[in-house]
């Protein structure tokens, strides 16, 4: 079986985030800095760069000028290892990359970390800069009697969560697979699909899609840019595998609030009037019961005791490296790189009752997963190739050039078009780049009969190239059009809805995304013709070498049937008027979705809310 173009892509970034050691390359064609400084500021410029450059050439460059800078500084005299990593399973604590802790040197994953991290910051500060209606939903419900500063924390953390729960669209939790018997390796080794490891936080974010504990994961990161700690409540072992993850807690002041964030709500007080506390709940076993999963109510008295810490703390988070590194972070590149769990589980056993806690083991178990996923992708298993295809887009993203520039621009809140210095020559932002890799219905309906169409698009068939092999490819990027509008809409509504414009998010998430088959007339400039970039380089990239022909033969539609952002849209649809001030408009929108279904049990909380 073949592997094109959007598969080597894929394995491409899997080997960055491997566990082998670059930081040893081939120095003869990078330009030595002239001192420590400008080898930092360049490895940063690399890693902001990250959004448009080759991941691969892009890690060593990186890595090179990072250890050619932290050569030069001291050891973090306060930096030791943390003797949590202990509570991680065997066969993830002797990873390449946690044995690698104490280095002072980096390595490949640290290049797609500290980008990850650079995203990750940019979101948390846009959110706590900018006050908009919907941001609001869950202020009221803050105590009351809290400090100044702790209620400002508590409203930031809130923020996030609701940012989380609106743009991360809820994926099923899968089950961790079966690993066949007498195999020594856990499912993650193999590279099998499971609960929370299944994707890189960099696809989380681009995509927008991910389950519950990779929400989790998310929350807990962006938490951390505000001096926040979030972790999640483990039910004791006995009553689930790997110590079950239940409900997640933000650390403010002298309480763990709690916060639900697979249904998207804050777990509320016994009165309803404020989100309760694990202290409240420990003094009420009986209101402990109402929230635990129902197969577990009557044994509360048993699991509130029990509960675990469960502490987010990736191998870069706790590295010596990392430590060194953030102190030097100032200004627009100051971001939260590190955590401390040894001093966090300090605190949760101290002022919380919380007796165990562990690292949590999801991103450990990432890291060999994407190993194991690479090696599957090289031999070429299609049940790895399948998975690939269905879960990660990036073949769709280097066609869509203009889409990909949109959604990391997105990511960064450089939603309108800006200048980079006053008088310069003004840049596209988010929503102009998404708008440009729309392509009109008009066009997608006859892109594959008429030429006239293709040549405006930039497709010639290559005189090489069969007919049949040419209508394959034909119908594969009507596909990826298709695909790309649908994303690209749902996003230009979230911006828009992010904004505060909600007429505008209303129009785009009702009328573009939720009614996908229906086109609304709309203009755009001569130089944003959809999928007509500025210059030859952001050409889609459409796969016409014979070779790179997929062996399948794709649909030839004109339109989804429905948005990949079904629930998102329809959720935030109602969002926007629950903004405006039309609670009933958006509990009608809520109860359109299936209650049996998780996005119907979630809403079914919010209308709970909003109809007390």
């Amino acid at each position: 079986m073949k592997i094109n173009y959007w598969l080597i892509v894929w394995m491409t970034f899997l080997c960055c985030l491997g566990c082998r050691d670059r930081s040893q390359v081939n120095v003869s064609d990078i330009r030595p800095r002239e001192t420590e400084s400008d080898s930092l500021q360049t490895a940063l410029a690399i890693v902001d760069g990250l959004d448009e450059a080759d991941l691969n050439q892009a890690t060593s460059r990186g890595i090179y000028n990072l250890n050619q800078w932290i050569e030069k500084h001291d050891d973090d005299p306060l930096w030791v290892t943390p003797s949590l990593l202990n509570t991680l399973p065997i066969h993830l604590a002797g990873t390449g990359l946690a044995n690698n802790v104490g280095a002072k040197r980096f390595f490949s994953p640290d290049i797609n970390y500290l980008h990850e991290m650079s995203w990750i910051s940019q979101v948390a500060r846009w959110i706590q800069a900018n006050e908009v209606t919907h941001r609001e939903i869950w202020d009221n419900y803050i105590p009351s009697d809290l400090e100044a500063s702790d209620r400002a924390k508590l409203q930031s953390v809130l923020r996030q969560f609701d940012w989380t729960v609106r743009n991360i669209q809820l994926d099923p939790l899968l089950d961790y697979p079966k690993v066949p018997e007498g195999e020594t390796k856990s499912a993650p080794e193999l590279g099998l699909p499971g609960p929370g490891y299944s994707m890189a936080m960099r696809d989380i974010l681009v995509f927008g899609k991910g389950d519950w504990w990779q929400r989790a994961r998310l929350l807990a990161l962006l938490a951390r840019q505000v001096d926040v700690q979030v972790i999640l409540l483990g039910l004791p072992a006995e009553f689930g595998e790997l110590k079950e993850p239940w409900l997640a807690a933000c650390l403010v002041g002298a309480e763990l609030y709690l916060l639900d964030i697979e249904d998207g709500v804050p777990v509320m007080s016994s009165d309803g009037e404020s989100i309760a506390t694990l202290r409240e709940v420990r003094s009420d076993l009986s209101f402990a019961a109402t929230i635990l999963p129902a197969d577990l109510q009557d044994k509360a008295e048993v699991i509130v005791p029990g509960l675990v810490g469960l502490i987010e703390a990736d191998v870069m988070s706790v590295s010596h490296r990392m430590a060194i590194l953030e102190k030097y972070l100032t200004g627009e590149r100051q971001m939260k790189l590190t955590t401390s769990p040894n001093g966090l589980s300090r605190t949760l056993r101290t002022d919380h009752g919380i007796e165990n806690s562990e690292i949590w083991v999801s991103a450990y178990e990432y890291y060999a997963f994407a190993a194991a996923l690479s090696q599957r992708l090289t031999a070429g298993d299609p049940e790895a190739i399948k998975f690939v295809r269905e879960r990660h887009d990036y073949q769709m993203l280097e066609d869509m050039y203009q889409l990909k520039r949109g959604r990391y621009k997105s990511l960064r809140g450089q939603f309108d078009d800006y200048e980079l210095e006053l008088g310069q020559e003004l840049q596209r932002g988010s929503k102009t780049l998404l708008m440009a890799s729309r392509l009109a219905q008009e066009k997608i309906s006859v892109m594959t009969t008429d030429r006239n169409v293709q040549e405006e698009l930039g497709y010639v068939r290559p005189e090489e190239m069969s007919l049949s092999d040419w209508q394959e490819n034909l119908r594969r990027t009507k596909l990826t059009f298709v695909r790309s509008k649908d994303m690209a809409s749902y996003f230009i509504g979230m911006i828009h809805m992010e904004q505060g414009n909600y007429a505008d998010a209303i129009d785009w998430l009702e009328k573009r995304t939720l009614q996908i088959g229906v086109e609304p007339t709309q203009s755009l400039s001569a130089e944003l013709t959809p999928n007509q970039p500025a210059t030859v380089e952001e050409r889609p990239s459409l796969s016409l070498l014979p070779g790179l022909v997929t062996q399948e033969s794709t649909l030839d539609i004109n339109r989804l049937e429905q948005s990949n952002f079904e629930n998102s849209a329809r959720y935030n649809l109602a969002r926007c008027y629950l903004a405006i001030g039309e609670p009933e408009r958006a509990v009608e929108i809520l109860q359109t979705v299936d209650a049996a279904s998780d996005a119907g049990r979630a809403n079914a909380r919010l209308i709970k809310l909003l109809q007390p």
